[in-house]
């Protein structure tokens, strides 16, 4: 299960994480899919050149009230991100808003690997700045 989940590079504050001998580290298997997963959240939709469907327009949400349609339209956003991953079972993806003012947007979110019991979930996924 855990080849599945893929091998890719190490990435920490948009990084590469660098060992002490010069290469760069690796993530695989659970830990890949976790940062595969934060990566699709957290890049702005549209600036990868070619990948322009890649990404989450989350920034968008920081300008607007935290109103019951604008958090349905946020988890389904997060929902369909999460779930565009081919490692995620469709359907499983769980997001709770826990906070929301205009500087700060703090999510809950979970899902479920294909073929697995085993979930991925991120405690308080927080979205700051002036997009």
């Amino acid at each position: 299960m855990e080849k599945y989940l893929g091998i890719d590079m190490a990435i920490s504050n948009q990084d590469f994480n660098v060992k002490p001998s010069g290469d760069i580290s690796a993530v695989s298997g659970r830990s890949c899919l976790a940062q595969d997963l934060l990566h699709a959240l957290t890049t702005p939709k549209g600036s990868l050149l070619w990948h322009p469907d890649y990404g989450m327009d989350v920034y968008k949400f920081l300008k607007m009230p935290g109103t019951p349609i604008n958090k349905l339209q946020l988890r389904q956003e997060i929902k369909q991100t999460v779930e565009a991953d081919p490692r995620v079972e469709i359907g499983s993806t769980q997001v709770m808003i826990a906070e929301w003012d205009m500087n700060k947007i703090c999510c809950k979110v979970s899902t479920q690997v294909i073929g697995s019991i085993w979930c991925w979930g991120m405690a308080c996924m927080i979205f700051q700045g002036s997009w």
